[in-house]
């Protein structure tokens, strides 16, 4: 069963970004799915993996459109993408070392961290966006 499932209230208005949230929210989902079926560390760590280079991708989708709109929150944005793309890297070494986290507590690749961000960062971009065009 999904953590959690797609709602129009997380739509930024940005389609390209809206796209990469929904597959961003599947990734999420699977990832909860392989975490609470224990399944094999080595499967964990390649969607950790995956999980992080989309997130990396989604970010510098951003990003590009942060600067080419002089968005005027920019640095605070790249700043939290910095910080969550650390946390995703330091997930995976954690599984490449042999730790197999519980999905509440030290693994918390929740859906909290890309809601927070979606309605605490990108709605305000999003917004932003719209309104220069």
């Amino acid at each position: 069963m999904p953590i959690v499932t797609w709602s129009e209230e997380y739509d930024v208005n940005v389609e390209k970004i809206d796209k990469q949230h929904r597959h961003l929210l599947q990734l999420v989902n699977d990832l909860h799915a392989a975490v609470e079926a224990c399944i094999d560390k080595n499967k964990l760590r390649k969607m950790l993996i995956e999980l992080t280079e989309f997130t990396r991708t989604h970010f510098a989708t951003e990003e590009q459109l942060m600067i080419k709109h002089d968005y005027p929150e920019k640095n605070a944005h790249q700043k939290e993408h910095k910080m969550l793309l650390r946390h995703l890297g330091d997930l995976v070494t954690a599984v490449s070392n042999g730790k197999y986290p519980t999905f509440y507590s030290d693994y918390d690749v929740s859906t909290d961290w890309a809601l927070v961000h979606i309605n605490e960062y990108d709605k305000p971009l999003g917004d932003f966006l719209n309104q220069v065009g």
